[in-house]
């Protein structure tokens, strides 16, 4: 990874598994030492969430993020738990244009009695001006 060219903002779907709920970056930038993101989603059980968080780079080269509690729209159930980000692979476009840059990310969301594996191929985030 190029870290000369960091910060860098993306923003996509992601793949739940199981599939118990939807997930979507609505930013996930990346730093040298942290992943900062932004997620929202929904689920059966509680609605619409949002959570975000900053996951420090841990010495096995994953980012992990502790203590995160995602925001329910409809409800007050809150369970806290852990974002770790177990791949972060920016991929350049072979023309150098930066808005069809990737990022592809693979992690799990935890908490204290379930565990998600997630993933997904992110595009550049271009801001609406």
């Amino acid at each position: 990874m190029d870290y000369a060219k960091l910060p860098r903002p993306f923003q996509g779907a992601l793949h739940v598994t199981p599939d118990q709920f939807t997930l979507e970056a609505t930013r996930l930038i990346v730093h040298a030492d942290k992943v900062s993101f932004e997620f929202s989603g929904a689920d059966g059980n509680n609605g619409p969430f949002d959570v975000s968080g900053s996951a420090q780079k841990t010495g096995n080269g994953t980012f992990l993020a502790q203590s995160v509690e995602p925001k329910y729209k409809t409800s007050i159930a809150c369970p806290i738990g852990t974002i770790e980000f177990l791949v972060v692979d920016i991929k350049e476009d072979e023309a150098g244009e930066v808005e069809y840059d990737q990022c592809r990310v693979e992690g799990v969301w935890r908490e204290p009695t379930e565990q998600w594996a997630f993933s997904g191929t992110l595009r550049a985030f271009i801001p609406v001006r």
